[in-house]
């Protein structure tokens, strides 16, 4: 196999545009090498797309459980995010529930929750008091969510609407690392 026929190669010598890193996002592919004005621009062409069939939904679920911070702090828009969100992941048919996070301190008190939530106290505190708590510390927080603030689930995460939750406590604060 010559190297300009390798699928990777071409790829990678690809200029990228919205419409090129749309369709990877849709087919629930993360491309991690590009600049965020460019990850912004293809959020607001996949905001406005009317077509809800292009979104490969439980793929989504699974690349943003995984690379959503990321995309969150290249994109630094919730709303926009949240707009794309709402078209682009499964939903939830089941009922509402008591869910936990940790959080980096900075963040909650911008009042810019994160998305990916988990029903275990256990792994929302890992998170408070370590990955989030490396810039300025970090708080483990628990909620209701209603049903209809749960915008997906990938085996125990759940991405919910920070809008919608209920019921927002915080229960213990951790020290910067």
């Amino acid at each position: 196999m010559g190297a300009l026929s390798c699928p990777a190669l071409i790829f990678m010598l690809t200029k990228q545009t919205p419409q090129s890193l749309a369709r990877q996002f849709c087919l629930g592919a993360y491309v991690n090498a590009v600049e965020p004005p460019l990850w912004r621009e293809t959020f607001e062409y996949l905001s406005q797309l009317a077509d809800e069939t292009a979104f490969q939904k439980a793929k989504i679920a699974a690349l943003w459980i995984q690379y959503g911070g990321d995309l969150r702090a290249k994109i630094r828009d919730d709303d926009l995010i949240l707009a794309v969100l709402r078209k682009a992941l499964p939903g939830y048919d089941g009922e509402g529930c008591t869910l936990y996070r940790g959080e980096c301190w900075f963040l909650f008190d911008r009042d810019e929750i994160g998305f990916c939530w988990t029903p275990s106290q256990e792994i929302a505190t890992s998170y408070a008091k370590g990955l989030n708590a490396v810039d300025t510390g970090g708080v483990l927080l628990r909620c209701y969510a209603p049903a209809e603030a749960i915008l997906g689930m990938e085996n125990t995460v759940f991405v919910c609407d920070p809008s919608r939750l209920l019921r927002l406590t915080t229960l213990e604060l951790f020290p910067k690392l």
